[in-house]
């Protein structure tokens, strides 16, 4: 049994995985920075006793000190990984794997795990979390395992939102009805950043579907999903039409750095 813990810009996500990496969505819980120190509550609720935790993180050092400092209290050892650790399923084609975020890479672990019926065509992760990012995966060959092969960055929905209510004067901040043609203020705001993201996705689904010559699988995540989903589910299917493709589904994956991380506990990655 291994404890599993993404440390994110704003949130602690954990979960609990058995030793086939076989995760229970009800040994999962999100808490705020603020919130870590009931950790240890939630595992005497659960009944939980693990005596390794798999984790990574994207926040400030103090944060993963705290987790290992509450974990050793529990007599739970804490494995640390990031972009540079291995994976026989996927091999990392960044340029410096040591600057790719290790959530992105767990995400990525995470989401090839679940699809691996799905993994001779292409798959585009996006996840809309603090920042958005949109990364690809080129299905395996004869000769090497899947291959991510690169994505982008932007700001996340949120961030856009609160860039525009800081940076200009009259707009404010809230959320306004996504239109294809606003006629105020609120709606405008929602409609271009919804229509931001879902280009910066289409973008690369596109080029992923040129690159391979298939119809690629298309699966995001991400707390910002709410904000932009049915621009996302809209687009898609146009651009589906389009292209004469039959319908292909959008594909929500809740935890996609947590599966990773189920994905690899159960890979001996302990030395001892």
């Amino acid at each position: 049994m291994s404890l599993l813990i993404d440390i994110g810009n704003t949130r602690v996500k954990i979960g609990y995985a058995d030793a086939d990496g076989i995760r229970q969505p009800h040994h999962t819980i999100a808490l705020t920075h603020a919130e870590l120190s009931q950790l240890p509550l939630w595992l005497k609720q659960h009944g939980l006793r693990p005596d390794y935790a798999f984790a990574i993180s994207v926040s400030a050092p103090a944060l993963s000190e705290q987790l290992h400092l509450l974990l050793h209290q529990q007599g739970c050892r804490v494995h640390w990984l990031d972009a540079t650790t291995a994976c026989n399923l996927l091999h990392n084609d960044y340029e410096y794997p040591e600057r790719l975020g290790a959530d992105r890479w767990l995400a990525l672990i995470g989401v090839l795990a679940l699809h691996k019926k799905e993994a001779l065509r292409p798959i585009v992760h996006a996840s809309f979390g603090t920042a958005t990012t949109v990364d690809t995966i080129m299905p395996a060959s004869t000769t090497q395992s899947a291959r991510f092969v690169g994505g982008l960055i932007l700001p996340g929905p949120k961030l856009m939102y609160d860039s525009l209510a800081l940076n200009t004067a009259k707009l404010g901040n809230g959320i306004g009805t996504i239109a294809p043609f606003p006629t105020n203020t609120r709606a405008a705001i929602s409609s271009g950043i919804a229509a931001a993201q879902a280009g910066a996705v289409l973008r690369q689904w596109q080029l992923a579907a040129q690159y391979q010559q298939g119809t690629p699988l298309l699966v995001c995540s991400g707390g910002g999903w709410e904000l932009i989903q049915e621009e996302i589910y809209q687009a898609y299917s146009q651009q589906l039409r389009l292209a004469n493709l039959d319908d292909d589904p959008v594909i929500w994956q809740p935890t996609p750095v947590l599966d990773g991380l189920a994905y690899m506990a159960t890979q001996n990655l302990l030395t001892d």
